[in-house]
């Protein structure tokens, strides 16, 4: 297995890529093919209703997989070399690492409703879906004000202590990406590297227990600091049968979806626990998964092309999906109809739109990414010359003026530029 510089998260980048154009796929099935029939079709040959759902297209599992990459590529080096203060830093970065694109994601589906651009509401009473109405455009219900400007504003950072936006579905997972990340890190400090099994695992358990109380995913983010520790670096001795089992068993957990009997669910307590139990399920599936993809060590599948651009705009991809099945979709729908060529015409065009949408979004991202990168290596190097008593280098000087035949900036903090294929996260 390959673990040096760029190849060392190709697997992660891979599984990253696909779970995001998983997810496009199923929110589409879930507003324009719903298994129940509609007007025009009949029921859905891939279901969007419990019990099963393949795992390719079950949203719930796609987004504990981002959880579980999330943990484990901003974790990897930590539990490898004990770093306090780069896990602090870490910590600091993650606010500031989701903000540009939760802007984007809430700016453009305002931007649509302002236009008048929105129109799942109209094609959600031609497809029933009550997902397309409620969740695929704007929230226009009560308790929810009307969209204005200052209101989209105000959502984009209420959303990440109240975990729902009003203008985007999707990014309720901000709040739970920043707080599981930030409990991951802070886990992965505790932990260190010194091999300790036990007391490892029962730090990681008193605080997956806590995380619990925020979020099944946060828990899910601490437990795998732990796998990361004590289960990833075992990975080399496994083959690829293992590898492939792995993989098919993390694949039938996570084709499961709300498996449990409705008549469960009614009392308050049971169904808390059995909402825990369908993310713990999901989790564990994409741990086995994550696992299984670096032991089987397909570098050529990891490093293809489409690989590469799925990776490299999975976020961008994740954010803007909704708003355009919301508007594009929707309409293309409403003028060709509830059918067959409708419903292909819909993807087809709300993908397409996608595609080219992703590609400035995610150079923004990178350069972002870059400039915070900057910063904060930036600040370390002054913090450590100014303990030492060296005289820090003036703040206007860019790094570009190290001389490229010394020591360097990328060879000085070579962690500072690795984290730019996993720092997407």
């Amino acid at each position: 297995m390959k673990t040096d510089g760029k190849q060392r998260f190709e697997d992660a980048d891979f599984l990253r890529g696909v779970a995001a154009a998983g997810v496009v796929v199923y929110h589409f099935l879930y507003g324009f093919l719903p298994a129940a029939p509609s007007a025009g079709l009949g029921a859905s040959l891939v279901s969007v209703d419990r019990p099963v759902l393949l795992a390719a297209f079950n949203g719930p599992f796609l987004v504990s997989v981002f959880f579980v990459l999330s943990s484990f590529v901003l974790t990897s080096d930590l539990v490898r070399q004990s770093d306090p203060r780069r896990a602090a830093i870490g910590v600091l970065k993650r606010f500031p690492r989701l903000l540009p694109l939760t802007i984007i994601g809430t700016a453009l589906p305002a931007a649509l409703f302002f236009c008048g651009w929105m129109f799942n509401s109209e094609a959600a009473g031609l497809t029933g879906s009550s997902w397309l109405e409620r969740s695929g455009g704007v929230k226009l219900w009560e308790p929810w004000p009307y969209p204005t400007l200052p209101g989209a504003a105000l959502d984009v950072l209420s959303l990440f202590v109240r975990g729902i936006s009003q203008y985007n579905s999707v990014l309720w997972t901000m709040k739970y990406e920043l707080l599981g990340s930030v409990l991951a890190l802070i886990t992965a400090a505790l932990l260190g590297s010194r091999p300790r099994a036990l007391l490892d695992g029962a730090i990681a358990a008193l605080l997956a227990y806590a995380a619990l109380k925020v979020h099944p995913l946060c828990a899910i983010c601490v437990a795998t600091v732990y796998l990361t520790k004590y289960g990833f670096p075992l990975l080399h001795r496994l083959g690829k049968s293992w590898g492939l089992a792995l993989i098919l068993v993390g694949l039938v957990l996570g084709s499961t979806n709300q498996s449990f009997p409705q008549a469960w669910l009614a009392d308050e307590w049971a169904a808390r626990q059995i909402l825990r139990a369908d993310w713990f399920i999901h989790g564990l599936g994409a741990m086995l998964l994550l696992m299984g993809t670096r032991a089987m060590g397909l570098s050529s599948v990891y490093q293809s092309a489409p690989s590469r651009f799925l990776a490299r705009h999975s976020f961008a991809m994740y954010v803007l999906h909704v708003p355009l099945q919301g508007s594009v979709a929707s309409l293309v729908v409403l003028l060709l109809g509830n059918n067959v060529l409708g419903i292909a015409a819909a993807f087809v065009v709300s993908t397409g739109l996608l595609a080219l949408l992703m590609r400035p979004v995610s150079r923004l991202d990178e350069a972002w990414v870059k400039r915070l990168n900057r910063v904060f290596s930036r600040s370390k190097t002054l913090r450590g010359k100014n303990a030492a008593g060296v005289e820090p280098r003036p703040a206007s000087a860019p790094a570009e003026e190290v001389s490229s035949g010394g020591l360097g900036w990328r060879r000085a903090m070579p962690w500072a530029f690795e984290t730019k294929r996993h720092d997407r996260l």
